[in-house]
């Protein structure tokens, strides 16, 4: 009888407290054979669990079988590269955080300079843009009245 064909209890690993039940060298030997099998298909699971985590290379055929190396080292360089991208966009986050504030403080010393009936030019928001169109834009310039009324004039650069 091979230990395959055998009913064994993989369950429990220890005897019963009073040692009431004697295994005999046969039964050990298949009990252990079955807890090993059991614990090399949970290892073999868990490895094609992390190979299927794992976004695979298409230059490499898929068709292949891949070695647990091989799903270890892809594993690792896939952390590696996730880090290092997340670190970037928290770096790109702490910029654009910053920009904001700074966009906020010039909302906010434009509104007080409103407030007090100054004239103000926003040229500082056409300076800082990004396109490189050569069309010519309209800005916007607001004439001082009284805070109830506000006169706004469009005029070409």
């Amino acid at each position: 009888m091979s230990d395959e064909d055998r009913e064994i209890d993989i369950e429990s690993d220890a005897d019963d407290e009073d040692g009431s039940q004697a295994y005999s060298s046969e039964d050990k030997r298949a009990h252990h054979n079955a807890l090993e099998r059991k614990r090399r298909d949970h290892i073999k699971d868990s490895f094609h669990s992390l190979r299927d985590c794992v976004p695979q290379d298409d230059s490499k055929g898929s068709s292949t079988k891949t070695s647990r190396a091989q799903i270890l080292r892809q594993a690792a360089e896939y952390i590696i590269r996730m880090r290092d991208k997340t670190q970037k966009n928290d770096r790109q986050i702490d910029i654009l955080k910053k920009q904001n504030d700074e966009l906020q403080s010039q909302v906010r010393s434009l509104q007080k300079s409103q407030a007090g009936g100054k004239a103000v030019h926003n040229s500082n928001f056409y300076d800082d843009r990004d396109d490189d169109d050569s069309e010519s834009y309209e800005e916007e310039t607001v004439v001082a009245s009284p805070p109830t009324k506000r006169k706004k004039m469009k005029t070409s650069s």
